[in-house]
């Protein structure tokens, strides 16, 4: 096949050695690069181009506009203007020499291609229909894209190929004696009107087609005057871009998926870090405050005043356990959960929590509904749905709380990435409050989104709540409308209880075990150094204390006696707890282990998942809490690994 002969004609050589090398690049003949109007004129007969690049705004004494007009008068060739920019009187003046499209600089590579290529298609198409009827409809035999011969205003079909007929079902009878707008959806009826109305439209504007049994077509138009049968008629090109549309649809959902699984990627390392000094904080707020119990009475008048201190403590360790939930970054300690019961364990705090006006539901509808989950994790996620539901109820109302064993669609597990070879139980929490616009629905797993006032809510409550549900992976969807209510709907896979071991650590101890080995305990924060070796020692242990890994590094070497037990915070400056721990191996391989921190990273403890000589313990941690799994780890001879499970 011959290459296309293309003419450039531009002022600005360096755009037009541009231009040149991208119509190279896609198999154009450039057989020449013109300044000036005048001189396209004078050798056009010599060139005889294809088409025409020509750029509005020339030098010499004529433009762009004015020279497209001249060859027009004898010749018919397919002419592209080239323009800086989009200004209205002179795109109108363009208009009226009948152009083959646009290109505004500068130039996007695809962009040039796909104008230059559909030109030649509008050409190809257009002088094909002019040569005779025969060819004609030779030619609405072989296009496959749908086309319509219609009158200039729209009100009447003359004629249309194959293509319209197979793909929207209707009759060619039913088409001629119907208007043009019989196959476009009601509110595009006006834009329609303005395009066929436009002498020279600017675009190809996108349209919905609907077909004979209600199929939506998207499709894309291209226009031209052509004859048919002695009377000036429109020729519409209806190019079927519905899966184009549909893959920038899915490609805008991914990215939109991306953006936000970076800000909450982000947001959620702000937590972790929140959440890491924080624990460290109420670590020795809450140890002090349990220690200081401990050595006073009951009946004295400082003991009520700890235990609000104490009782605060945990309000506040609660808090940064939703920003470890909400970062998917919490230590989660699983266990097989029968759902029901726990709702139900839960249903007078519920109650107490929504207030009389409220009325709440349960509705089990499956006897047994098990996940393998941390139940705290569980409830805090029941606790904040109702509670939010709550809040969207003004006056009286009623939320209900569902669950069932849910049976999924393909369809449906494949839109929402769920495993197929689970089984899912749903948990629904559904309210008669003031629902949320489609606006609102998008944002609400947002961190930080809230619409309730600046002191009753802190946007973390569902964001922890969707976060909670990723890390036992699950997904949650809404639904709502205005004034009608909300349900929010969990779905999470389901588990055989008598298939999976129970791996939770159950320390229920009446006397705290003592002991009288030595332990070394690294840690940078000074409080926490000094509250767990007080009661480390209380229970009879020898405690080396160090700030940092180099330092405990350097106290083992100095140290005549074995050191039974490494407790170490994870991180920490120069020498993290890790590094300290694999230096420690190499001089005695047989130490043990208990990490503590506020802020548990998951590689590292899914790495040492299979030493039986490691353990975990999330801050703030409790006196009996260390002192339990002190004795657990150093009187643990199983290949078992004790302790806290990181789940994502």
């Amino acid at each position: 096949m011959a290459q296309k002969r293309l003419l450039i004609v531009e002022d600005e050589r360096i755009i037009a050695e541009d231009i040149k090398k991208t119509l190279l690049h896609f198999g154009y003949n450039v057989i020449e690069i013109i300044s000036y109007g005048e001189i396209v004129l004078e050798r056009y007969d010599k060139l005889n181009p294809d088409l025409i690049l020509m750029d509005i705004m020339l030098a010499g004494k004529i433009n762009g506009i004015e020279t497209a007009s001249r060859i027009k008068e004898k010749h018919r060739v397919p002419i592209i203007y080239l323009t800086a920019y989009a200004n209205e009187p002179i795109l109108g003046s363009a208009k009226i020499t009948e152009p083959f499209g646009y290109l505004i600089k500068t130039l996007e590579e695809n962009e040039q291609h796909a104008t230059i290529e559909m030109a030649f298609y509008r050409y190809k198409i257009e002088n094909t229909l002019r040569q005779s009827e025969e060819k004609y409809r030779l030619l609405f035999k072989s296009i496959a894209d749908p086309i319509f011969i219609i009158t200039d205003d729209g009100e009447k079909f003359f004629d249309c190929n194959d293509v319209v007929l197979n793909k929207y079902g209707y009759t060619k009878e039913e088409l001629t004696s119907s208007p043009a707008t019989k196959l476009y959806i009601k509110e595009e009826h006006e834009q329609l009107a303005h395009y066929l109305k436009a002498k020279n439209p600017d675009d190809s504007p996108i349209f919905t087609h609907i077909s004979k049994n209600g199929e939506k077509i998207i499709v894309e138009l291209h226009k031209s005057k052509i004859f048919f049968k002695n009377e000036k008629v429109l020729l519409i090109i209806a190019r079927d871009i519905t899966k184009r549309k549909q893959a920038e649809d899915e490609k805008r959902t991914v990215l939109e998926q991306l953006f936000q699984s970076q800000k909450m990627e982000v947001v959620g390392k702000l937590a972790g870090g929140i959440a890491h000094d924080f624990n460290n904080l109420l670590t020795a707020i809450n140890g002090y405050a349990d220690l200081a119990l401990r050595k006073i009475d009951n009946d004295s008048n400082a003991y009520s005043d700890i235990k609000v201190i104490k009782d605060c403590g945990e309000r506040a360790a609660r808090l940064t356990k939703q920003l470890l939930g909400f970062s998917r970054k919490q230590i989660a300690e699983k266990t097989n959960i029968d759902l029901n019961s726990t709702i139900t364990e839960l249903e007078k705090m519920l109650n107490r929590l929504i207030g009389n006006d409220i009325s709440l539901k349960t509705n089990f509808q499956s006897p047994l509904c098990m996940i393998y989950a941390d139940k705290s994790q569980i409830e805090q996620v029941l606790v904040n749905l109702v509670v939010n539901a709550r809040d969207a109820i003004v006056g009286h109302g009623k939320i209900v709380v569902s669950t069932t064993e849910e049976l999924l669609t393909e369809e449906f597990i494949k839109k929402h990435d769920l495993d197929v070879s689970n089984k899912y139980i749903m948990i629904s929490v559904a309210d008669t409050g003031v629902g949320m616009s489609e606006e609102i629905q998008k944002k609400i797993f947002d961190p930080f989104f809230t619409t309730k006032d600046v002191d009753k809510g802190t946007g973390l409550g569902l964001s922890t709540v969707f976060g909670i549900v990723k890390q036992n992976n699950g997904i949650i969807l809404v639904e709502s409308v205005e004034g009608k209510g909300s349900e929010l709907k969990i779905y999470l896979p389901q588990i055989i209880a008598e298939t999976i071991e129970d791996k939770a650590v159950k320390n229920e101890p009446q006397d705290l075990p003592t002991g009288n080995e030595t332990i070394l305990l690294v840690d940078d924060e000074e409080s926490i150094r000094d509250f767990l070796s007080e009661i480390i020692e209380e229970q009879g242990y020898k405690v080396i204390k160090a700030s940092n890994g180099k330092k405990g590094l350097r106290k083992f070497k100095e140290i005549n006696d074995k050191i039974h037990l490494l407790i170490s915070d994870i991180t920490m400056p120069e020498m993290s707890g890790p590094e300290l721990a694999n230096e420690l191996r190499e001089l005695q391989p047989d130490i043990k282990a208990i990490f503590i921190s506020g802020n548990a990273d998951e590689n590292f403890i899914q790495e040492q998942s299979s030493n039986s000589n490691v353990s975990f313990l999330q801050k703030p941690f409790t006196f009996d809490s260390i002192i339990s799994k002190i004795r657990e780890i150093l009187d643990d001879q199983n290949d078992e690994i004790k302790g806290s499970y990181l789940v994502e």
